[in-house]
């Protein structure tokens, strides 16, 4: 079987969609998918073969409070038939190479404790995974979040994914950084604030839970560094 791997289009957005849907088992928005690729948001890979395409890889970089730069692995889905043909290292061995041509020094996913098949492929590729897991905590802000918009020590990192835009919090996690959160994503109409918490860390996630956050799941993060050019 000869696979090649390009760079998303936004004519890909129906079929990238669909393998989502199937992956993951919820309802993918493909007008959503095909802007975000015709804006040129992100870093979206496709692999594909003379049938069409069968698996993808989507990806963006943020960058921490200290500046560095991570290409952020946030979605990797292959078409059942597909799967266990190596397809998924591919496109992982792909996206290290499209880090270090945007000499961005770290790949990393965040993975769902029971998504096996994921960790499996990660340990595979070399990743590192995280010491502790982290419980994922998100809200969606409601049109009059008000909240105090001073810099205080929270990090918030805007992301716009193929299923939701939203912020993320990084850093010091306090009241007014979650007011902060919520206030700047009603400002810009966005659907979704999320953080993680060190598993057992009980502060904060009562601290979240009076903001009206909620429990996900539960999360490793799987890193891995590279040099770049």
């Amino acid at each position: 079987m000869s696979v090649r791997v390009r760079r998303a289009l936004p004519s890909d957005a129906t079929a990238i969609a669909a393998i989502a849907e199937k992956t993951f088992g919820e309802p993918f928005d493909r007008h959503r998918i095909g802007g975000l690729l015709k804006a040129g948001r992100g870093y979206s890979l496709v692999a594909l073969d003379a049938r069409g395409i069968m698996a993808f890889a989507d990806n963006f970089i943020t960058v921490s409070r200290t500046g560095g730069q991570r290409l952020e692995l946030d979605l990797l889905a292959v078409e059942p038939q597909a799967q266990g043909t190596g397809i998924g290292r591919r496109l992982i061995a792909e996206c290290q190479l499209l880090a270090r041509e945007l000499d961005v020094p770290l790949l990393r996913a965040l993975v769902r404790r029971e998504n096996l098949v994921m960790r499996r492929l990660c340990a595979s590729c070399g990743f590192a995974i995280s010491e502790q897991s982290y419980g994922l905590h998100v809200t969606s802000p409601g049109p009059g979040a008000n909240g105090c918009l001073d810099n205080d020590g929270t990090h918030l990192v805007p992301v716009e994914t193929f299923a939701y835009s939203g912020i993320w919090i990084e850093g010091s996690l306090t009241r007014e950084g979650i007011l902060r959160a919520l206030s700047v994503a009603a400002t810009r109409q966005l659907q979704r604030v999320g953080t993680l918490v060190a598993q057992g860390d009980r502060v904060p996630v009562k601290l979240l839970a009076d903001s009206g956050f909620q429990l996900l799941g539960t999360y490793d993060w799987w890193t891995l560094k590279l040099k770049t050019v």
